[in-house]
């Protein structure tokens, strides 16, 4: 069952594609956050940024206590960066349909708190919203999982799906979170050995 904010509304929390194209009518938009995830490229794409048989790589939400983050210095109160949408409650079913057709490649929605920020490089919470998010748990069959940086880099170089390149993807992603102010050492990992990858095969 949805829960919606007042029953008035519904917020949406996007931290892949959705943070630079929503593609879906809503009232405002607000950088925002949640805790108790961290954003992984470990998402198989055989629909948007990769064919079937050669899937790129997109972003997940992997929760902190994952065992493959031992060893990477994440912390527990480190949140993960995006934007929340807030729909209209003459939109939700329109809108999530339409979600639910886009996140169709292994993702599910879950509720989650997210806090919404004010605009500005300090990230102060202005308040928090019970809200959705699409996440693509490891038992979906499109999960590739944890890999090196420069494996997943090599991959993305080369992936192209019906909803463009998957450099794209990437470098959209890292540019927009830059632009926020948001620190993510894995996304710009990635979008650093990216750009080697590509300079090394060019074309």
């Amino acid at each position: 069952m949805d829960r919606r904010v007042s029953n008035e509304s519904l917020w949406i929390f996007g931290y892949g594609s959705l943070v630079w194209r929503p593609a879906f009518p809503y009232l405002r938009a607000h950088p925002a956050s949640i805790g108790g995830f961290t954003r992984r490229f470990w998402q198989g794409s055989t629909d948007h940024r990769g064919l079937p048989g050669r899937p790129g790589r997109v972003v997940t939400l992997v929760a902190g206590d994952h065992e493959s983050l031992v060893g990477e210095g994440w912390s527990a109160t480190e949140r993960c960066c995006g934007m929340a949408y807030e729909i209209s409650s003459a939109d939700p079913d329109n809108v999530l349909t339409g979600l639910d057709h886009r996140e169709r490649g292994g993702y599910e929605r879950i509720e989650l708190e997210i806090e919404i920020h004010d605009e500005g490089a300090d990230f102060a919470t202005a308040f928090s919203v019970t809200g959705l998010v699409y996440i693509a748990g490891s038992g979906n069959s499109h999960y590739l999982g944890a890999a090196p940086i420069e494996a997943i880099a090599n991959q993305i170089a080369t992936a192209s799906g019906p909803s463009g390149a998957n450099p794209e993807y990437v470098f959209e992603l890292a540019d927009r979170l830059r632009a926020m102010g948001a620190m993510d050492t894995h996304v710009y990992s990635v979008e650093t050995e990216l750009k080697l990858a590509m300079a090394r095969s060019p074309g």
